[in-house]
C-alpha cells in the first residue's frame, strides 16, 4: 500500500466508531486524569495493518488485534508526539538510547 492510501486509511480508521470506542475503554481502563489523554497502540498501528493485511475499514474493523485494548496506554497528546516520532526511527545511536534511559530515570512520574 502506497503512503497515501496507508494516511487515508489511517483516517477512517481514527474516525471509526470501533476506534472510538477503543480510545473511550482504554482512557477508562486507565483512569488516568490528563489534562489532554490520548491514547497509544503498545504495537505500532501500521505494523498491525501490515501483519493483518488490513487494505480496507472492513478489514480493520474485522481485525480483533487492532482493538485489543491491552495493546494501548493512555498518554498525553505531547507524548504520543515524541512517541511517534521515535517509532519512525530505523536506528538510534548508543548514545542517544543512554540519554533517553537516564532522562527517563531522572522525570517525575505523574
Amino acid at each position: 500500500m502506497k503512503p497515501k492510501e496507508f494516511k487515508k486509511l489511517f483516517g477512517q480508521i481514527r474516525r471509526s466508531q470501533e476506534y472510538l470506542k477503543w480510545k473511550q475503554e482504554v482512557l477508562e481502563r486507565d483512569g488516568l486524569n490528563l489534562k489532554s489523554p490520548n491514547v497509544h497502540h503498545l504495537k505500532p498501528f501500521k505494523q498491525i495493518l501490515i501483519e493483518n493485511d488490513i487494505q480496507t475499514l472492513a478489514d480493520a474493523k474485522k481485525c480483533k488485534e487492532l482493538w485489543d485494548i491491552s495493546n494501548g496506554r493512555t498518554i498525553t497528546k505531547g507524548e504520543h508526539r515524541i512517541l511517534s516520532l521515535l517509532e519512525r526511527m530505523k536506528t538510534i545511536t548508543l548514545g542517544f538510547k543512554q540519554f533517553l534511559e537516564e532522562f527517563v530515570e531522572k522525570v517525575e512520574l505523574k
